[in-house]
């Protein structure tokens, strides 16, 4: 999901956008009992594409663990994304497909390295990608994007799923590290309360193939244009869903009311007048807040910041004052 990139040289890092992808891409300390199974899991799959791993690093290179691991290999020239179990190869291989199909329409997007992927290792599913060396753009990059991606008709054989607004959400709510009863509970309440008010909100913008994390961190400007990345929330679904993040990270002041307006203007829509905006807004906080918490442990700016988000949620009304990560 990460590419070989930093931000720009004198970037301000107050700017909400560059915090969090410096956050996003420094090399990771906190190791999990994951970390050693997935190296020898993307050694494994780097000798069956014949990949050699050679580097300055002499071997892969951690830069984020989340919900799966990703590694630099050779000085970045590859990523390497490995999923926590074997069962994630479905989402693995429709990562990859839809990534040759998009790069077939000529979309920019990080494309994977020929041969068979995903690669199925140390009971994980691992893809490796062509690295992007790049520096970070602004929303209406993004914008003109996600008006080419919502345009287009991708073929039956790619079997897109339909939006899932809560993947994952339980099984965070369940499995992060460290809440405590009281917050894991807080977490469940209001997870209900969303998925129960979310078939009552009807999109305007129709049914089109949507990326499902539409945000600034997944894209690149490179020499030779802008790049997508993170494909492996694809999917059918409502337009609605890949807008709402650029209007709630302007909201949390991580992008400003001119790239805001800018992003609108390109894309030719603003989410934020639709009726169905505040709860879209409030999916997005639980989904951010659950992801965020499965890092618990890795710092206590992390740990305060988890807490912080659990006690927000409980009050949609409540000023955010989020650190981005």
């Amino acid at each position: 999901m990460t590419h070989l990139a930093h931000p720009p040289q004198g970037a301000p890092l107050d700017r909400g956008v560059s915090v969090r992808l410096r956050h996003r891409l420094e090399p990771v300390a906190h190791i999990e009992d994951f970390t050693e199974r997935a190296i020898r899991a993307v050694h494994t799959a780097a000798q069956a594409l014949g990949i050699p791993e050679t580097s300055a690093h002499h071997g892969p290179e951690l830069i984020r663990m989340g919900e799966r691991a990703v590694f630099r290999l050779r000085d970045g020239a590859v990523i390497a994304r490995v999923e926590r179990s074997a069962a994630r190869w479905v989402e693995a291989d429709r990562e990859v497909r839809a990534a040759r199909w998009l790069a077939e329409q000529n979309l920019p997007v990080s494309r994977p390295l020929p041969g068979g992927q995903p690669v199925l290792a140390e009971n994980t599913a691992v893809t490796l990608w062509e690295g992007v060396q790049g520096e970070w753009t602004v929303p209406r990059e993004l914008a003109g994007l996600l008006c080419t991606l919502h345009s287009l008709t991708p073929p039956p054989t790619l079997e897109l799923p339909e939006l899932d607004p809560f993947d994952r959400v339980a099984e965070r709510i369940d499995t992060a590290p460290g809440l405590s009863p009281t917050q894991r509970e807080r977490l469940r309440e209001v997870h209900g309360d969303l998925a129960a008010q979310f078939p009552t909100t009807k999109p305007v913008l129709g049914t089109h193939v949507i990326h499902g994390d539409a945000n600034i961190g997944n894209v690149l400007v490179t020499p030779t244009g802008v790049v997508l990345f993170d494909l492996d929330g694809i999917c059918w679904g409502p337009p609605e869903w890949d807008l709402v993040l650029t209007a709630l990270y302007r909201d949390l002041g991580w992008h400003s009311e001119d790239e805001y307006a800018d992003f609108c203007e390109v894309y030719g829509f603003d989410v934020t007048f639709w009726e169905g905006y505040p709860l879209y807004k409030q999916v997005r906080e639980l989904r951010m807040t659950t992801w965020l918490a499965q890092k618990r442990g890795e710092s206590s700016e992390i740990d305060a910041e988890i807490d912080r988000r659990v006690n927000d949620l409980s009050d949609p009304r409540r000023p955010r004052e989020w650190s981005p990560y």
